[in-house]
């Protein structure tokens, strides 16, 4: 069922002024016309909230948005996300997906009746999004040629407005007020999820929505375990605390990590956090216009390598970060710092920059959010760089 937007009840909640989105939109519609499409389906939460400022959690069912070549954008998805769609005051119309309908058939049936079957169509293939069986199906369906539509995105999104890294700067502060109550909550005898609960409750307090990525809150042993994550863990004397506190605000991140011991450090303990807070003032001395990605992150290896401790750098030393939705909040499948990589860095781009040893007995980080500059490197995030030592 067809339905068109209430001008005059929607309520506008864009992030940024409409006049924004419609530059965005001539931009991705000059593509079309350069590629002679008739229009593209984006599946990716993150694209398309950068096109339309579409904020939603209803993704994880099954939505697209049609961009044809002349016009405002359609959406194609459930009954119960038409409301706040519409809302947003730029889409042309809401095409609604009823719970007992096949989405894939109602798509293919709009599809068929708003595109000219002369005409081909991009989609994204590159999004989490939609399946290789809706995908299959689709291509079958309508009589449109599908076209790949990837890489458009990225190189938009990489450099930010000055209103993104408004965005951004909010959300460090309300990182910088998780990590602090974070570390606040450390103690012995009290669980990973203590610290957990007073990062969330002081992060939201301080005006951050939800997190594209949960923060990491571990204790013990299974920090040397990545992606580890608190689990009513009883913190013991003498641990090692991982926390990575985030922001997010209008869908842009910033993040930061810290590490405690709950007790007195060990000499391994300090020797890593020296370590670590080397390598994360390297990155950001030599974080610069001009300079490519993997000589950033050379220096960062070559600061590991004079501790000895290279063997336990196992990844990049920072990804892009913006917008994110659950269950990323990085960009870093946009563009990172990472070894190997031509890429150049440009004023405006944005990087979480994530020292990590993941050693035998416990893991360690510090990092923090950055801007490239004109000149240099300014740190989005400001919270004292130490071993913080909860006796």
């Amino acid at each position: 069922m067809l339905q068109k937007p209430d001008r005059s009840a929607s309520q506008n909640i864009l992030p940024f002024a409409a006049s924004v989105y419609q530059v965005r939109l001539a931009l991705i519609q000059e593509q079309l016309a350069e590629r002679k499409l008739a229009g593209v389906l984006l599946f990716d939460p993150e694209n398309t909230f950068w096109l339309t400022g579409y904020q939603t959690i209803g993704y994880f069912t099954f939505q697209t948005i049609f961009v044809p070549l002349e016009g405002q954008p359609v959406v194609i998805s459930r009954t119960v996300n038409r409301s706040l769609a519409l809302a947003h005051g730029v889409f042309e119309e809401f095409v609604a997906i009823n719970d007992t309908e096949d989405p894939v058939d109602v798509l293919a049936n709009y599809i068929s009746k708003a595109v000219p079957q002369s005409k081909p169509i991009g989609i994204e293939t590159g999004a989490w999004y939609l399946t290789v069986r809706d995908y299959q199906r689709l291509s079958r369906m309508v009589p449109s040629a599908l076209e790949e539509w990837s890489g458009f995105f990225g190189p938009l999104r990489m450099v930010k407005t000055d209103d993104e890294i408004d965005r951004m700067r909010h959300a460090a502060r309300a990182a910088e007020a998780g990590l602090a109550a974070a570390i606040d909550a450390v103690a012995v005898g009290s669980t990973d999820n203590d610290v957990a609960a007073a990062m969330f409750a002081a992060n939201i307090a301080a005006g951050s929505e939800y997190l594209g990525h949960p923060p990491l809150v571990v204790a013990g042993e299974t920090t040397a375990l990545c992606f580890a994550m608190w689990r009513r863990r009883e913190i013991q004397q003498d641990d090692v605390v991982l926390l990575e506190a985030a922001g997010c605000v209008d869908r842009y991140h910033a993040m930061l990590s810290r590490p405690v011991i709950a007790g007195k450090p060990k000499p391994e303990h300090i020797d890593a956090s020296d370590a670590l807070q080397e390598v994360l003032e390297t990155a950001i001395s030599c974080i610069k216009p001009g300079i490519a990605s993997s000589e950033v992150d050379q220096a960062c290896r070559e600061a590991l390598s004079r501790k000895g401790l290279e063997e336990y750098f196992r990844h990049r030393s920072a990804y892009g970060i913006g917008i994110g939705f659950p269950p990323n909040w990085s960009e870093g499948h946009i563009y990172s710092i990472r070894p190997n990589d031509p890429m150049i860095l440009q004023p405006n781009m944005t990087f979480h920059v994530i020292p990590t040893l993941f050693l035998d007995s416990f893991g360690m980080c510090f990092s923090e959010s950055v801007r490239v500059t004109e000149t240099g490197c300014e740190t989005l995030t400001n919270f004292e760089r130490r071993l913080f030592v909860k006796e």
